[in-house]
């Protein structure tokens, strides 16, 4: 029964049972109970609070978000915590350890040595039926008052009877450690719950820049969290991460152009652990960045490491010299990728053999596996018998000649990966047709900037 009906039967019995009574002081009698029912009413309120914020910190599943200190008007200190997922839950305490009412009276919980919480009364289990009431997320908690004044409480379907006014202080502290949270219940056992890190606020999706170069970038990560590199290095790149917390660094060395995406974990150790992807982009691509090798007479020299030569001079020599001293340094050369012969003064044929490995040393199996394009001198008059056979990721061969050159057909076997060869544009249709097996692949020089 509510308490203000249980108060409209009391005064109502109290006025048919006088024959005289003094109106001011049957209201001064009425004001006061008002005011004491209107503290019980809001004394209900704040346990039936207090023990719905505590079931949700016990069952709770979702990471703390947010801890933020809160004061009452009466002074009481507690906290609000936010989640994830979840409505926030706030969190009142008596940080000298003090409740109101009789420890008969005070509703708490303890953990058993199952590891389950149950509800408490007076620092005993608290049951129905000889059954522990346990705490379940989501039972709902109400408290009335009896007609008698005793008061009934009801967690989830089970209800018991308290003699008077139970207190509910079960909180004595929070505090925070690193991303733990821990919640000191009266008694002294505490509750642990993770606090979310939000991983993007450390790490960036992209990282990029505008030269070749070394770059450091510091990662202030949350003390004893780590971040380690789950991929292997991409071609051409290093990227190396060191250190933890807030030491960690991320230093990538960039290469002229290009990008790279690789996955990396984070985690605090404990409880949360993550895998984000990251790209990293350096500058706009300048195009193909040539070394120029100058031909003498001599067999030429690739230094370690180039990708692009751009070969010049004079080859007087014809098809030998070619196929000895140029192409031979090109094909054995580790990792040539492009070939530009357009400005080497030649007027012969592109020799038998000439990018086909077929040395002596060699066994004929080998295969050239990085010359990907080639751009024939002005001067070529021929293409002879596999010149450029088993080139196995030739894309591209441009074709310069002022003069549509015969077709051989096994100057391009085994070249697979073979995608176009350009001629000028005047001479597509000549070559369309007399090299009628790779019409497909005929198309006319591209544009500067193409």
């Amino acid at each position: 029964m509510k308490l203000k009906s249980i108060l409209c039967v009391v005064f109502a019995a109290t006025l048919l049972g006088s024959c005289s009574y003094d109106d001011g002081d049957l209201w001064d009698a009425v004001n006061g109970q008002e005011e004491r029912i209107s503290a019980l009413e809001k004394w209900q309120k704040t346990v039936v609070e207090q023990l719905n914020s505590l079931q949700g910190i016990l069952t709770a599943t979702d990471y703390i978000t947010d801890v933020e200190k809160v004061t009452k008007e009466d002074g009481t200190e507690g906290y609000k915590i936010s989640f994830l997922h979840a409505s926030p839950i706030t969190l009142f305490y008596n940080k000298d350890g003090e409740v109101s009412g009789t420890n008969e009276e005070s509703i708490g919980v303890d953990k058993g040595d199952d590891g389950k919480w149950y509800w408490t009364l007076g620092g005993e289990p608290l049951q129905v039926d000889g059954k522990t009431i346990y705490v379940n997320s989501g039972d709902a908690i109400k408290m009335e008052t009896n007609q008698d004044g005793s008061t009934k409480l009801t967690i989830g379907d089970n209800s018991v009877t308290i003699p008077s006014y139970p207190v509910a202080h079960p909180v004595t502290g929070v505090t925070q450690s690193g991303n733990i949270v821990t919640i000191t219940l009266n008694g002294g056992a505490t509750v642990e719950l993770p606090k979310y890190i939000n991983w993007n606020g450390y790490l960036a999706a992209e990282y990029s820049k505008e030269t070749a170069g070394e770059e450091t970038y510091p990662i202030v990560l949350p003390e004893g969290c780590i971040m380690r590199m789950l991929d292997t290095n991409p071609s051409n790149w290093t990227i190396q991460v060191t250190g933890s917390g807030n030491n960690t660094k991320l230093k990538v060395v960039y290469p002229a152009a290009g990008e790279a995406t690789v996955a990396f974990l984070l985690s605090d150790g404990e409880t949360q652990t993550v895998i984000k992807t990251v790209t990293f982009k350096a500058a706009t691509d300048p195009g193909i960045q040539w070394t120029t090798i100058e031909y003498t007479g001599a067999a030429i020299t690739i230094p370690e490491g180039v990708l692009s030569v751009k070969v010049t001079g004079t080859c007087s020599g014809g098809a030998p010299s070619l196929r000895d001293h140029i192409a031979t340094p090109l094909k054995t050369a580790s990792g040539v990728v492009n070939i530009d012969l357009s400005e080497l003064v030649y007027s012969a044929a592109i020799p038998a053999n000439a990018f086909y490995i077929n040395l002596p040393a060699l066994p004929e199996k080998d295969k050239n596996t990085s010359i990907e394009t080639i751009i024939l001198p002005k001067g070529t008059i021929n293409i002879f018998d596999r010149a450029f056979k088993n080139c196995v990721a030739l894309k591209s061969l441009t074709i310069l000649s002022a003069t549509t050159l015969g077709y051989n057909a096994t100057a391009f076997e085994g070249c697979d990966a073979l995608e176009s060869i350009f001629v000028a544009i005047d001479k597509v249709e000549a070559y369309k047709t007399g090299w009628s097996a790779l019409a497909d692949k005929i198309k006319p020089v591209p544009e500067a900037g193409e």
